[in-house]
């Protein structure tokens, strides 16, 4: 229902031929419409029945924006236009196929359509099993007993679970993800090595302050709170400028980051309570050394 597209500009979408357990399986909720059914059934060779297709929500807010996608029909650009069009009957959720960040067909952005495997003969398939409980390779041998039972010359290559398949997947993300980690658990532990330095050289150098303070009538409390405010101010200015400095950071580490924005508010607020406590820390042991400095030994000293 739409004007003719010029050729080589025709939208692009990523097609998947499944059965209509699929979505059961992949616990995909039917958002509209219905899943695939026996009313179905293969197209004929005329071409002059419809084909069902079940689209994802992207493609469906693309070019049904504000009309019910249900019972209309799509060009799928590679069947000759005297054949009957596919016909719509659900929409499901978008999914994610591939690894994130990979310069991948998952980085095109494609809209998704679900073909029906009883419509659309295939070469090979694959057979998705959901286990219930307990280890899902324990059931291999009886999986292929029964598919085997079907047809004994069908051959079956390349199983595994799909948790394995996700790691597979992700391997090259984990290990940066563990470097960047181990990076920043030793800076955050250089940092406090730093800061404790730092802060027991401060309280060395003002042994004479730590001692006339008290004898002139401060109480230690009034000294702990001087020394780990002296600490607190350093620890708020380095928090500032490493806030800026990870903010200038942040939209670097969304190519090898799924699900996380330029500015991810959560992980801002973990990271900087966990340098302030540590940071306290270090600041904590110097100042409630200085609570304890002799007023008699530090004014001999001097």
């Amino acid at each position: 229902g739409t004007p003719d597209i010029p050729h080589g500009k025709e939208p692009s979408a990523e097609v998947n031929v499944v059965s209509p357990g699929y979505f059961r399986v992949m616990k995909m909720p039917i958002l509209r419409g219905r899943t695939f059914s026996a009313e179905d059934v293969p197209a004929t060779n005329d071409g002059t029945r419809s084909r069902a297709v079940i689209i994802d929500e992207t493609l469906a807010q693309r070019f049904f924006a504000g009309r019910d996608p249900i019972g209309q029909h799509l060009d799928d650009n590679q069947t000759p236009k005297e054949k009957a069009p596919l016909t719509i009957v659900g929409v499901v959720p978008r999914t994610r196929n591939e690894a994130p960040g990979e310069e991948n067909v998952e980085s095109l952005n494609f809209s998704q359509m679900y073909f029906y495997a009883a419509q659309y003969a295939q070469s090979e398939s694959m057979l998705l099993v959901r286990v219930t409980s307990g280890d899902p390779l324990g059931l291999v041998s009886a999986i292929k007993q029964q598919v085997q039972a079907l047809d004994p010359e069908q051959p079956i290559s390349n199983v595994a679970t799909m948790e394995s398949n996700i790691v597979a997947s992700l391997s090259t993300r984990r290990l940066t993800m563990t470097l960047l980690g181990t990076f920043a658990a030793l800076a955050l532990l250089l940092a406090s090595v730093g800061l404790y330095g730092v802060m027991a050289l401060s309280v060395t150098q003002r042994t004479r302050e730590m001692g006339i303070r008290p004898a002139l009538g401060a109480a230690r409390n009034d000294v702990f709170r001087l020394i780990l405010g002296h600490g607190a101010a350093l620890i708020g200015i380095g928090i500032g400028l490493g806030l800026l400095g990870a903010l200038a950071a942040s939209r670097a580490l969304t190519s090898v980051l799924y699900g996380v924005g330029a500015i991810d508010a959560p992980a801002f607020t973990v990271a900087i309570g966990t340098l302030t406590i540590v940071a306290l820390l270090a600041c904590f042991f110097p100042a409630r050394r200085a609570t304890r400095v002799d007023p008699m030994v530090a004014l001999r000293e001097e």
